[in-house]
């Protein structure tokens, strides 16, 4: 008869050995699911590091002191939390992990259960709790630290958003006005010797007054950060309608029912459009700006093209004009942006959300 510890394990496992079997199946497992998680070098690693210490935290409350522990190095001894916010960095939802979690509970609990072999039902549903437990514990944490890392990131994405309004106002607005007082100052004083001369300096005056007032429109329009309820397409009309000067041709596209997107997507996206559609005007001098969203059933789709100048993506000032948040919001979203774009060729900013899960 069996007792005590004996009761939840018929023998000593060789820990190092389930890890190498579980490891395989579940990177077989979690290629044939095309799961992000196996797309890059790292994880596999990381994925070692997680399940050795799933298996450790069984061992361990299976009171098993001879079980070897597993020697981790490198990616492999990353924790979870530091684990989480490299995947928020490579855009790496937390589904995926959720996904993967899933995947190692189906692969890997008959492995243990073969190993740790079990005495009767009792002790396998404890073993199948345990593992189930450890395994949730490492997503839950991963998870919050994923969400905490994106929050940061837009809030300094926001923060910085804040500091260009200021710099706006200042370089563009502010000077816009001090170079109208001065025209004005320069009208009154030649209005009564040197007609033409005061008259030009009015027109002067008249256009940066204009300018000025054209930025503060722009600003207003920027500042705009609820959607309402016109809905999207509505939204999307009046900026471009505010921002777009007369020398741009803009055009807007709308197919499928985007009234029907979730608030927080159509919020997020509203405002990664905006933001494309901001560096176009900005700093591309195009003739032409085309935006387009199609809402499908499992996914929306927005576009925002222009025939301008373009720029190098990964040329290194290219971490600034609004891309890094951008980015940031898209993987919020679970989505993805992507930037394409040459000197001379144009630029082309998409971004994909997916809307709905086919099953876990």
């Amino acid at each position: 008869m069996t007792t005590g510890r004996d009761a939840d394990a018929a023998r000593s496992p060789d820990t190092t050995g389930i890890l190498d079997e579980i490891l395989s199946a579940f990177t077989r497992a979690l290629r044939r699911q095309g799961s992000q998680l196996i797309s890059r070098p790292e994880v596999v690693d990381q994925l070692a590091g997680q399940v050795a210490s799933v298996l450790d935290d069984v061992a361990a409350q299976l009171e098993l002191p001879d079980a070897p522990r597993v020697a981790l190095t490198g990616e492999a001894r990353l924790s979870s939390v530091e684990i989480g916010v490299q995947r928020a960095e490579h855009g790496i939802h937390p589904v995926e992990s959720l996904r993967a979690a899933i995947t190692l509970f189906e692969v890997g609990l008959p492995i243990i259960n073969r190993e740790f072999a079990p005495s009767d039902n009792i002790s396998a549903t404890r073993i199948s709790r345990l593992f189930h437990k450890a395994i949730m514990a490492r997503v839950a944490v991963g998870s919050l630290s994923y969400v905490t890392f994106l929050m940061t990131k837009l809030q300094e994405s926001r923060q910085e958003e804040r500091r260009r309004i200021a710099r706006e106002l200042h370089d563009r607005v502010l000077h816009g006005m001090s170079l109208t007082l001065h025209r004005l100052d320069l009208n009154r004083h030649y209005a009564d010797h040197d007609q033409a001369r005061a008259r030009a300096h009015l027109d002067s005056a008249v256009e940066y007054l204009g300018e000025a007032v054209r930025t503060v429109q722009q600003l207003s329009a920027e500042l705009r950060r609820c959607v309402g309820e016109e809905g999207l397409a509505s939204a999307l009309r009046d900026h471009l309608k505010v921002t777009t000067p007369p020398s741009v041709r803009a055009s807007l596209r709308v197919a499928g029912d985007v009234k029907a997107l979730p608030p927080d997507t159509t919020e997020e996206l509203y405002l990664i459009l905006r933001e494309a559609v901001r560096n176009a005007l900005r700093h591309a001098a195009p003739r032409r700006l085309d935006v387009t969203v199609d809402v499908a059933a499992t996914e929306v789709r927005a576009v925002v093209s222009d025939d301008g100048q373009g720029f190098d993506p990964g040329g290194p000032d290219r971490v600034g004009g609004g891309l890094p948040s951008m980015r940031e919001r898209a993987v919020l979203l679970r989505g993805r942006l992507a930037i394409a774009s040459e000197p001379g060729e144009g630029t082309r900013v998409e971004v994909r959300v997916p809307l709905m899960e086919s099953g876990l």
